[in-house]
């Protein structure tokens, strides 16, 4: 205890031994920094003694990711496929794609949210996409770099609609 006018008792936080600080935990007492800080309702305490946990909803195994990613690109194969057929309608059709990427994604994923499966949803579409080309090209009996150059409006054909329908996926599965 000091008396006043006497400055207080600077201390060095526990985890950041160069930062001084004059706070300490609520419960066990050590010393923590406003970075370390965490606040609950009963006052300032070190991430030990708050017992930080994290959500089940973010929660995701490698079986729910798998099972998600490969639900994703046969729904993303699929909806590409379908939409190969009605090709002056790709960009509004990209919008269902993208969507139905994500709800199946979702759904397989038992509604859990997480940036892996996101950027998993991503990689479904925009794999099902590449797949379709592939599938495509080889039926013309092209390879796929001369299926994509023999259209000069293949960035807007290919891309735009993949971008669109990533978007949704990753919209749906947030």
């Amino acid at each position: 205890m000091t008396a006043i006018g006497d400055p207080p008792d600077v201390t060095f936080c526990a985890n950041h031994p160069s930062r001084e600080t004059s706070l300490r935990c609520g419960k066990c007492g050590k010393p923590i920094c406003t970075r370390c800080v965490v606040q609950t309702p009963v006052g300032g305490r070190c991430r030990e003694c708050a017992q930080l946990r994290r959500l089940p909803q973010y929660e995701l195994g490698t079986w729910l990711v798998a099972r998600s990613l490969v639900g994703g690109v046969v729904t993303s194969t699929l909806g590409w496929y379908v939409v190969s057929f009605i090709p002056f309608l790709r960009f509004i059709l990209s919008f269902l794609v993208g969507t139905a990427v994500g709800t199946v994604m979702s759904r397989l994923a038992q509604r859990r949210s997480n940036l892996v499966l996101e950027t998993c949803a991503v990689v479904a579409v925009v794999g099902g996409l590449a797949l379709v080309d592939a599938v495509e090209a080889s039926a013309l009996g092209l390879p796929l770099s001369a299926y994509l150059r023999a259209d000069p409006a293949v960035g807007i054909l290919v891309i735009l609609p993949a971008i669109i329908a990533s978007f949704m996926a990753v919209t749906r599965l947030r």
